[in-house]
């Protein structure tokens, strides 16, 4: 051997190995900030894979951090020689020939270089077993300070000579589980401090799916001595819960809580996501900020990889700085292995998905992710994966039936559900949301959860915009309808739709919304577009009820008062005026419409004569011909002109006839009074009150029937004034000579209703004792389906105009002999009053009653 040519061979040899060593400590420094955590995942990847061909041996880890050094250590496999070698020289002990299967995630290659974030010395503390299977236990520094290669050459024979003059030989048993690996990392900076406990946080915070991920990580431990906590992991089986749901038990100083992770798996891939537990069942939790590989361990920096749930392949091929996979390249053998096993991953979450959608498992808005991913086109062929997994995807969720609706307790499928556009703010998806469950309730998914939903939407969903709930008021067409929809009275109705107006008038692009959907409503109710309707300056009910009756509805475009917004034109008093004036000058007049028409109109002249002499001014010069021209029955016209009749009690006379047509035939029945009177003796209607006054006596007197006396009566029609004296007491009150002329039973019936409306309206006001709302007449006076504190009464009113009240009807005295009856009565002048049997012993005197 040529001792110089040995040695150059050597020094090339620790050359290419400082080289690689400075060329990889260069790169880490330019991305400290995204590899905080990864050093902890590079030492307990290697705990693992030293336990990697043991398949009953699990491996528990030991993490402690302190103010100034950090200890990570593990009781599993001792080193090799080769490990030795690998993490002295930089080469990793996993390398194998080609076609050989390893189960081994990675050991002591560059991927251990990145330990030196936390420091440039680690002192590596084992138990070595050599080929020939002697034991020998070791501690030396690993020295990576030198920033030349002159430098680090040096350190590395440092290293081999620290590592040989510590190995002692073991030469009895020792205790395998105990922690005899371990790596110290001396902490000289604030900044190493820093990523030491970031480092610890982002590991405790994907630690629960590494555990779900490799059972053969039996439990790890952090013992944090700043923070003076102790916390352990631990993978935990119970046969209480559902076979996908693994839970880790979490024990921070002795208070132990649970983890729960939902896991499906194949033999090359697993997918999984956390879960919150309560009594309703399980709830997904935001996996937003969560790598969504692992390969084994997390791929640092796929948080945006953007798949519904975390996948895991210890098969996955990362890239260099493991921040994510080759999905790009068509031959290349190991591009293809990944988008195998992210097409298998899609199966999975499939059978998954369709398994719990429809059991106690909710929140899905969290697992439904499904945008292409957020990495460089150097690595992702988009065209590929947009087809095979994002389609697929969305296909398929879209199908499912896994949206909590606001009002029922099954879920619905996103393609039965409208969500807000995701363009809106939140405070505006909001009231879309809520605008459209007042109209839909059972088409939008629940309130709390329609932003996240909206949030993971796409162009396949069912989306509302304002153009959407224009729409749908568009289609619904009226104010009727619309309260019909909502379930609410007109009144209210009305403010649902001012606040919707006032929430698309906040955005001045939905002015034109207005313009193009007919949603604004007339007078009528009807929605119409903007552009067809009229601000209402005419301000009089009459005269658009006399263009109404002439077969012209202005109501259909104008505004109701106080609800359109904006400008538009207007239509005033001249304008209707016109109107009138042209249907009148073209119309035949005659039919009933029209003649009623020109009856208000003319009514309308005389209580408005100087403004309809400006506006109606033809019409107005021949006011009294066109009223003329409407009355076809010119001789009727002449009688009533020749009735000594006053014209307001006429007038009353008709229109008492328009609300009772049968009074005509009943007054014709009137000339049988006369003998029904004459059958008592009676003279005069004044009689027939004496001879009422004096009913029990033998020398009673008859009076006359008056107009009180058929009020106080209750009497309304002559068949029942006939009916009186068929009663041997009331014949003997009064005078069958009189007879009572129309008049006086038009007032009696007047002042009957209007007692009863009265009575019946005053008890309304009055809901804390009266319940009304199945209120019904019984008879004349008499009305029932009233409820006073819960028990069912009928009341019997009377009008008191005149100071008294008489009792006839046998209906009344039935009525008022039942236990639950009331008499009211009414004066038309005060408040009803309800007329008590203390109040008619006081005005009365009667001090004695027959039992």
């Amino acid at each position: 051997m040529i001792e110089s040519i040995e040695k150059g061979r050597k020094e090339d040899g620790n050359r290419s190995i400082a080289d690689k060593i400075l060329k990889r400590l260069h790169d880490l420094e330019k991305t400290v900030e995204t590899n905080h955590g990864r050093w902890a995942w590079e030492l307990l990847q290697n705990a693992k894979d030293s336990v990697a061909t043991e398949n009953e041996r699990k491996v528990s880890v030991q993490i402690k951090l302190y103010n100034g050094k950090i200890i990570f250590k593990h009781n599993g496999k001792r080193f090799s020689e080769k490990d030795v070698r690998g993490i002295i020289n930089q080469i990793s002990s996993k390398e194998i020939e080609e076609g050989e299967e390893t189960k081994q995630t990675g050991r002591f290659g560059t991927g251990f270089l990145t330990t030196h974030i936390l420091s440039k010395v680690i002192t590596i503390r084992g138990i070595l077993e050599t080929e020939n299977g002697d034991l020998y236990k070791f501690k030396f520094p690993l020295d990576r300070e030198g920033k030349t290669t002159t430098q680090l050459i040096p350190e590395i024979e440092k290293a081999w000579s620290s590592f040989h003059e510590s190995a002692t030989l073991i030469t009895k048993d020792y205790d395998k589980d105990d922690f005899n690996t371990s790596y110290t990392y001396v902490l000289d900076s604030e900044l190493q401090q820093e990523i030491a406990e970031k480092g610890i946080e982002e590991f405790s915070q994907l630690i629960p799916y590494v555990l779900t991920f490799i059972p053969a990580i039996k439990d790890v431990t952090i013992i944090d001595k700043v923070e003076e906590t102790e916390i352990t992991y631990c993978t935990k089986s119970h046969s209480d819960f559902l076979e996908q749901v693994t839970y880790i038990e979490r024990t921070k100083n002795n208070e132990t809580e649970n983890i729960y992770i939902l896991y499906s798996s194949n033999d090359k891939v697993a997918i999984a996501a956390e879960l919150l537990k309560d009594d309703d069942g399980y709830k997904f939790k935001n996996i937003s900020k969560i790598p969504k590989l692992f390969c084994d361990f997390p791929l640092i920096g796929t948080e945006n990889f953007h798949f519904p749930m975390v996948v895991n392949s210890f098969y996955f091929n990362p890239l260099t700085e493991r921040d994510g996979i080759w999905l790009k390249g068509d031959t290349d053998k190991e591009v293809q292995e990944n988008k195998q096993l992210l097409l298998s991953a899609v199966d999975l979450y499939k059978s998954l998905i369709e398994e719990i959608a429809e059991q106690n498992y909710f929140h899905f808005y969290n697992v439904v992710n499904t945008k292409l991913p957020l990495i460089s086109e150097k690595y992702l062929d988009a065209d590929w994966y947009l087809n095979n997994i994002q389609k697929t995807l969305r296909s398929f969720i879209i199908q499912q039936k896994i949206v909590e609706l606001e009002d029922r307790k099954e879920k619905g499928k996103i393609n039965d559900i409208w969500f807000p556009s995701k363009n809106y703010t939140k405070a505006i998806q909001q009231n879309i949301w809520q605008f459209n469950y007042d109209l839909y309730p059972d088409s939008v998914c629940c309130k709390k959860h329609s932003y996240k939903w909206s949030s993971q939407s796409h162009s396949n969903w069912n989306e509302l915009t304002y153009s959407e709930l224009v729409s749908d008021l568009s289609k619904i067409g009226s104010i009727s309808k619309l309260s019909e929809t909502l379930k609410k009275d007109e009144y209210e109705t009305y403010k649902w739709y001012n606040r919707l107006c006032e929430f698309l008038y906040e955005d001045d692009s939905n002015v034109a919304l207005f313009a193009r959907n007919a949603i604004t409503p007339n007078q009528n109710g009807d929605f119409k577009k903007k552009g067809e309707l009229f601000i209402d300056k005419i301000d009089s009910k009459e005269l658009i009820e006399i263009l109404q009756l002439l077969g012209d509805d202005w109501k259909d475009l104008l505004l109701i008062p106080g609800v359109g917004k904006g400008e538009y034109y207007v239509k005033k008093r001249s304008d209707i005026a016109a109107q009138i004036t042209q249907h009148l000058n073209n119309s035949r007049q005659k039919d009933e419409d029209a003649v009623k028409a020109i009856s208000l109109l003319s009514e309308w002249f005389e209580n408005n004569a100087k403004e309809s002499k400006e506006i109606f001014a033809d019409l107005y010069r021949k006011r009294a011909e066109l009223f003329m021209n409407t009355i076809t029955d010119k001789e009727s016209l002449y009688k009533v002109m020749r009735s000594k009749t006053a014209l307001s009690k006429l007038s009353e006379i008709a229109e008492t006839l328009e609300t009772n047509p049968a009074l005509i035939t009943e007054l014709k029945k009137s000339e049988e009074l006369d003998i029904l009177l004459s059958d008592f003796n009676v003279d005069s209607v004044s009689e027939i009150r004496d001879l009422l006054a004096n009913s029990r006596g033998s020398d009673r007197v008859q009076v006359e029937i008056t107009p009180d006396i058929l009020v106080n009566l209750a009497i309304t029609t002559p068949e029942e004034l006939e009916e009186l004296f068929e009663d041997k007491y009331m014949s003997a009150a009064f005078k069958h000579t009189s007879t009572p002329n129309a008049e006086m039973f038009v007032k009696a019936q007047r002042l009957i209703s209007r007692a009863k409306a009265n009575v019946k309206k005053h008890l309304k006001t009055l809901p804390q004792k009266y319940d009304c709302s199945e209120m019904e007449d019984i008879a004349t006076t008499v009305i029932g389906g009233i409820k006073k504190e819960g028990l069912e009464i009928q009341v019997v009113v009377r009008p008191s105009d005149n100071g008294e009240v008489i009792v006839y009807y046998s209906s009344e005295k039935d009525t008022l002999d039942l236990a639950n009856t009331e008499l009211w009565i009414d004066n038309g002048v005060g408040k009803p009053k309800h007329l008590t049997l203390g109040h008619i012993l006081k005005k009365t005197g009667i001090n004695k009653i027959p039992v």
